[in-house]
């Protein structure tokens, strides 16, 4: 698979973070992995695109900086479902390095209740590794 075809339904395509070739990604490449990955709940590949000093900040979660706190973070989070989808509605880089999504989660609960909400990304990617992510309701 080549990563210069750079469309969400391509990188769905790859079943690990394996298959990924991290250094040659620009920002826009990364930042969709992220979703890709967050979707597959695949926490090692992740990890593999923050350091460890980057920053997550969501209204939801709170805020956590590098990537041991970041993944311990969404382990937990993730655990709270049964199912749970990143469906993106628009993505654009507003910046060199900065991308912005515009997204919609729905998640099931263990006791069956759905949790919908939507907001808006932005993924800062620096030389192939997320810088900050930062997550605001809508």
């Amino acid at each position: 698979m080549s990563l210069r075809d750079t469309s969400l339904q391509t990188l769905r395509k790859c079943r690990s973070a394996k298959c990924y070739n991290y250094i040659d990604m620009n920002a826009m490449e990364t930042a969709k992995l992220y979703f890709v990955l967050s979707n597959k709940s695949d926490f090692d590949g992740i990890e593999k695109l923050f350091t460890d000093t980057t920053v997550y900040i969501s209204q939801n979660t709170g805020e956590y900086i590098g990537k041991k706190d970041i993944i311990e973070m969404q382990r937990k989070f993730h655990g709270q479902f049964l199912s749970l989808n990143w469906h993106v509605n628009a993505v654009k880089e507003v910046e060199s390095g900065l991308v912005l999504f515009d997204f919609d989660f729905v998640g099931k609960k263990p006791d069956g209740e759905t949790i919908k909400t939507s907001g808006q990304e932005y993924v800062t990617v620096k030389n192939g590794k997320i810088q900050k992510i930062e997550i605001l309701n809508k």
